[in-house]
Parts: C-alpha cells; sequence; structure tokens
C-alpha cells in the first residue's frame, strides 16, 4: 500500500516550520483517534535517524494516529538559520505543531514522541501544558552538560578518522561540533538543561525508551514516578546507536524500538 504523506508549510510567517502530516491509515484500532507530534533529534542525530523517524511515523498511522512529524525553525527544511537556533524557539515550534496537529484532526488527544534532544524538547513542553495525554521519550537528553561533552568528544573522535579538517575558530566565533554550528547562546542554554529539576509532571503515562547504558534514565523514570507518573521503562541494547558515523546510510533502523512505541501507544486509553 502506497505511504499516505501530506507535506506542508505552517506557523508564522517568518518562522515557517516545514513538516509531514501522516493521516490515519487504519480506522477502529486501540490507537484510532491520537494525534501525535514528533519531536526529531538534532545535529548528526538527526541525519542519522531521519528514515527510522520516517518508519516510525508510518507505523504509527498504519495505527490509526495522525502523526505530524517537523523541522525545527533552522534547521532542515523548515525556515531560518542557526544564528535564530534556541531551546526556547524550539519549544515553541513543538507547541505550534500541537495546534497545527489538533486542527487537522479536530482531536483533544495528543500525544508527544521526542528522539534525543527532540525528547526533552517534548517533555520541557508537555510540563507547561494540560492537554497531553502521553509522551514517548527515547534516550532523551536529561543532563545537558553532559551531552555537550559527549558531543564534544565524538567531534574530536571523529577528527583522528574522518577525512575533514575543523573549522577555524579564531577565539570569537561558534563552536563546531560534528559538523554543525552550535552557537554560545545554545551551547549555554544546552549546559542548564536538567530535567529532574521540574516538579510537575509532562503527562499522566510516559514511556522511557533506554539504548545504551550509558545514557541510563533510571534517574528520570525515579523521578517521574515521584510525580506521580505512570511510567514504562524499556531497555534495548544498541550501545552505538548514536555515535557518529562517516557513513550514516548504514545506520540500522531499531525495528524492536519502533514497534514496541507503536504498541505502548496503542495502549493509550482514551
Amino acid at each position: 500500500m502506497p505511504e499516505r504523506l501530506a507535506p506542508l508549510y505552517f506557523g508564522a510567517l517568518g518562522r515557517r516550520l516545514f513538516g509531514c502530516f501522516h493521516p490515519p491509515a487504519g480506522s477502529g484500532g486501540p490507537a484510532s483517534g491520537m494525534g501525535l507530534v514528533l519531536c526529531a533529534a538534532q545535529g548528526h542525530e538527526y541525519i542519522q535517524f531521519h528514515r527510522p523517524f520516517r518508519q516510525l511515523a508510518i507505523q504509527l498511522s498504519e495505527a490509526g494516529c495522525a502523526v505530524l512529524r517537523f523541522d525545527f525553525s533552522g534547521c532542515g527544511d523548515s525556515e531560518g538559520n542557526q544564528e535564530g537556533w534556541s531551546l526556547e524557539g524550539w519549544r515553541d515550534d513543538v507547541a505550534v505543531a500541537i495546534e497545527e496537529l489538533k486542527q487537522r484532526v479536530r482531536t483533544t488527544r495528543v500525544g508527544l514522541v521526542g528522539l534525543r534532544l527532540g525528547a526533552t524538547l517534548a517533555m520541557q513542553v508537555a510540563e507547561t501544558r494540560d492537554d497531553i495525554d502521553a509522551v514517548v521519550v527515547w534516550d532523551p537528553v536529561v543532563d545537558g552538560s553532559a551531552y555537550l561533552s559527549e558531543m564534544r568528544d565524538q567531534y574530536k573522535r571523529m577528527l583522528r578518522y574522518a577525512h575533514v579538517l575543523p573549522a577555524n575558530d579564531d577565539g570569537g566565533g561558534d563552536e563546531e561540533v560534528l559538523g554543525f554550528p552550535l552557537p554560545r547562546s545554545l551551547a549555554a542554554e544546552l549546559d542548564r538543561v536538567d530535567l529532574l529539576g521540574p516538579q510537575r509532571p509532562p503527562a499522566e503515562r510516559v514511556l522511557v525508551i533506554e539504548s545504551n547504558e550509558a545514557f541510563a534514565q533510571d534517574a528520570l523514570r525515579e523521578h517521574l514516578s515521584g510525580l506521580g507518573t505512570q511510567v514504562d521503562h524499556r531497555r534495548f541494547s544498541n550501545p552505538n546507536l548514536w555515535a557518529w558515523t562517516e557513513d550514516f546510510g548504514r545506520v540500522h533502523v531499531p525495528r524492536q524500538v519502533l514497534e514496541t512505541i507503536g504498541t505502548w501507544v496503542a495502549e493509550t486509553p482514551a
């Protein structure tokens, strides 16, 4: 069956976001009537996981969900550039995507599915709203300082093996990490990220996906449980899933993870 897909631009002029809307391909299933906004990873993780994220959107739409995936402002095919990158702005993008989805499918049942930094943004947005039924976070960035350190370490390893040269740095410009600029203002925001700080539950149900024990999510699970959230923590063994690779076209699709997310979303009560 051919994929049902509607590319679109939405949002305010000057900050238009590019998205792909996947209408529900099935009807009457347990996930029927659910609207999901997918929040992608950033940087090299976005590129490496574009195909698996698209496959996830297709799978969820086939389960009866209306799905909207999109590029954050200044990224992909959305308007803007790196000068406008900020966590605050990207959280606004998630809110705009939620409203776009709700208008398209006329649903009040909305869930967020986020990957890496996109998962962090999804969690932060959900904590400020009362209309999010469920949240799926896949290897979320819990500690922004640790995330920055890991990216910088990967960048050093990349420079030792890849046939590239680092950008010239005179000490006054933005940093470069794994082929992408890292504006100083964004680095400062990332350094302050701490998902264990908020005291408001993001949703009644949260699925935490852990692909690598190096990104252990036990502390996040305990924090959310302490807030009264029903947390389902699933572990998988993919230790190299987020490592930079020169041939990103060979990154495998972690189908077991995708199937787990689909099954869990389908169990969200109406």
